[in-house]
């Protein structure tokens, strides 16, 4: 009895020591899990649950040298639901990363410092260009793990390439199959609208026509938001801004547990060999 009740006390134990280091990990990480729920929820609210972000509202939010004033929002938009995992699956991977090396408050202000001064620098270079999306905060996040913890850096990279081989052919899947069923309730309408007025009910006609052109003109959107997401092109110079400013951060606010950080790495200890 006495032994029954132990092993009980000790599933207990451990069952409680779980739950607590999950919510201490949790803790933790708070700023990684707050910013990627920050943008989840964004992308889905602008978007109202669809696979894209309407043409004309996603342009009213991006950032260029004629919308300065969209520094914030253009970094909680996205162009398609690829564009939201790209950024968010690398954000949750290198920020967990820069968080256990420094603090959740330098997650953030790498984040923002990122984004908002690459945004700057390059639109002044290219002001007719418009910006969309959370890269620029996840490039200094990114390269900043690199400089913090290396290993672990590369790491996160090779789980980010193995995850997107697998995730782009499933966007793309999920993209055509929503595509598809719009297509087929536009027919379903159109079919529906033509019987019921062979029938004579002008009645039901006449709200089938109603949903009909909303249909019609939800897929016209869709199509042409898929369209500018597939025209939209990556720049690699944004990127190294990003990467650059990231660093940047580092050296600026956090110099001394940055070269904390790479000497515990010894990433120029080859250099100190072949010196001695």
């Amino acid at each position: 009895m006495g032994n029954l009740v132990k092993k009980k006390l000790k599933r207990k134990s451990k069952s409680n020591w779980s739950l607590a280091k999950i919510g201490a990990i949790v803790w933790r990480l708070k700023a990684t899990i707050v910013i990627a729920l920050i943008l989840i929820a964004a992308y889905f609210f602008f978007s109202q649950g669809s696979l894209f972000i309407e043409k004309n509202a996603l342009l009213s939010m991006s950032f260029s040298a004629g919308n300065p004033f969209n520094i914030i929002s253009y970094m909680l938009t996205h162009m398609s639901i690829w564009h939201l995992m790209v950024n968010v699956i690398s954000l949750v991977l290198f920020a967990t990363i820069v968080e256990l090396a420094l603090s959740s408050k330098d997650v953030v202000g790498i984040f923002l410092f990122s984004a908002s001064l690459t945004v700057v620098f390059f639109s002044f270079f290219n002001p007719g260009v418009a910006l969309i999306g959370a890269s620029a905060g996840v490039w200094g996040i990114m390269a900043a793990s690199f400089v913090l913890n290396a290993k672990r850096a590369v790491a996160a990279l090779a789980i980010v390439v193995v995850l997107f081989l697998f995730l782009f052919p499933a966007a793309t899947i999920i993209v055509e199959q929503y595509e598809g069923m719009m297509l087929q309730k536009n027919t379903e309408l159109e079919t529906a609208l033509a019987t019921a007025v062979e029938t004579g009910n002008t009645g039901r006609a006449a709200v089938i026509a109603v949903k009909k052109t909303e249909a019609e003109t939800e897929l016209k959107k869709f199509v042409e938001s898929k369209q500018l997401a597939a025209e939209a092109r990556i720049d690699p110079f944004l990127h190294s801004y990003a990467a650059i400013f990231g660093i940047a951060y580092l050296f600026i606010f956090r110099r001394k547990e940055t070269k904390e950080c790479v000497r515990k790495q010894r990433l120029f200890s080859i250099f100190h060999k072949t010196k001695s």
